[in-house]
């Protein structure tokens, strides 16, 4: 299965420390370097950005992509990265928050799942007790979102 993500899941992720989630449920996970920068490299929050650090050392792939595809919506480089590695690779499913990126994945037909989607389908395998618990942790927390992001 091909998984490319956006920020937003792994910086909510990362400040819940449950990237690991990821692994369990997908093995290998996509990012854009455009992605790649705005999690670690513009990350002004230290535990996220190390996290995320670390599982790009582990089980996250950075990669660079070619295309040139004109997408139809005003998107942001995260989300237009994740769209073009989509299309480069095939991927089987898209991680993002973003309303008017998964439309455009949408429209382009890749499946999207948002952040709650990953923590729900980790509990319904018994990964985790319970997602709406780290919902709730994340609701009242500082979460980094990219300079520009629309999450």
């Amino acid at each position: 299965m091909i998984v490319v993500s956006d920020a937003s899941p792994l910086l909510a992720l990362a400040q819940a420390d449950s990237l690991h989630l990821l692994e369990v449920l997908f093995g290998r996970i996509l990012i854009p370097t455009a992605v790649y920068r705005e999690t670690v490299e513009q990350c002004p929050v230290p535990a996220q950005r190390q996290r995320i650090q670390s599982a790009v050392d582990d089980f996250i792939s950075v990669s660079t992509t070619e295309s040139a595809y004109r997408f139809s919506r005003n998107l942001g480089s995260g989300e237009q990265g994740v769209l073009a590695l989509a299309l480069e690779r095939g991927a089987d499913l898209l991680l993002m928050d973003d309303k008017k990126a998964r439309n455009e994945a949408n429209d382009l037909g890749f499946p999207c799942a948002y952040t709650t989607d990953v923590l729900r389908l980790a509990e319904e395998r018994r990964i985790i007790v319970s997602a709406g618990e780290i919902v709730e942790r994340l609701h009242g927390a500082r979460i980094h979102l990219p300079f520009g992001s629309r999450n």
